[in-house]
């Protein structure tokens, strides 16, 4: 008898389409990743706004195999157990694609061999098999070889030279780097010695194009579009890109209560 293919079209696939159950399985989600697709850092100060921070990085822990994934976060230590608690607190389980990721799966096992300390959603949240992975022990990326690694590692600093120095120990090639401090100044200290090119302080998912023509004529310009702060500039001989809100804490004075901060991208002004 003759055995109908899985992958056979049916009159009920041609007279009533549908898009949320693919026929075809294209297989292309286990396959093992090579290459990190724009890898992103992330500084976390005192004074920033750890719950803005919090919610975008475990966001993006639950698909990190998607492009611009975060590989690295470096917190300041006087509020990094609070940080870490956050993103944790925020953890779910992922996808089945994402567990069964072959680079997810020897991260987890390299983890667990190597006696790195590291932090996964609660039980009743997610299973530790199913849970982003925040790497907290004093590893670097290299640990988990070049290839993406599904993980995120946490180092803690003092100050803005240790922060820098946590950058430049890491082997990757970051394509940005998010900054979340209440002092715009920040920035100005840790771009210079750091080698990547575009900076997002206290936001994220900005797009960049009103500046790109001024970054490509190597020429320095600000400019405001918006609600953002465009500045293109050379600093230790690279060319930059930074980007803030200009009409949160730069112009409006927060007053929301500490760890309670609803000033944000949609709000665009301090409504505490």
């Amino acid at each position: 008898m003759c055995q109908i293919p899985e992958n056979f079209l049916t009159s009920d696939l041609v007279h009533h389409p549908r898009c949320d159950k693919p026929k075809f399985d294209l297989g292309t989600h286990n396959t093992a990743s090579k290459v990190w697709t724009h890898a992103r850092f992330m500084f976390v100060f005192e004074n920033g706004d750890l719950n803005m921070a919090a919610h975008y990085l475990a966001e993006r822990m639950h698909e990190p195999f998607e492009p611009f994934p975060f590989a690295c976060v470096a917190v300041q230590q006087s509020v990094r157990d609070d940080f870490v608690e956050r993103v944790r607190s925020r953890f779910r389980q992922v996808k089945p694609h994402v567990a069964t990721h072959p680079n997810f799966e020897r991260s987890l096992n390299e983890l667990k061999m190597g006696n790195v300390k590291y932090v996964v959603a609660k039980e009743e949240d997610a299973p530790p098999f199913a849970s982003p992975i925040l790497v907290t022990d004093n590893v670097i990326h290299l640990f988990f070889s070049s290839s993406p690694s599904g993980v995120v590692t946490l180092k803690s600093f003092n100050t803005i030279l240790e922060a820098q120095n946590i950058y430049c120990l890491e082997t990757l090639s970051f394509d940005a780097v998010h900054l979340f401090d209440e002092s715009i100044t920040s920035v100005y200290t840790l771009a210079p010695a750091v080698s990547c090119i575009q900076f997002y302080v206290n936001c994220f998912d900005v797009c960049t194009m009103p500046i790109l023509p001024y970054y490509g004529m190597r020429q320095s310009r600000s400019l405001l579009h918006d609600g953002y702060h465009f500045e293109t500039l050379e600093l230790g001989g690279i060319w930059k890109i930074i980007v803030f809100p200009y009409t949160t804490t730069l112009v409006h004075g927060c007053t929301c209560l500490r760890g309670q901060c609803t000033c944000g991208p949609e709000n665009k002004v301090c409504v505490g």
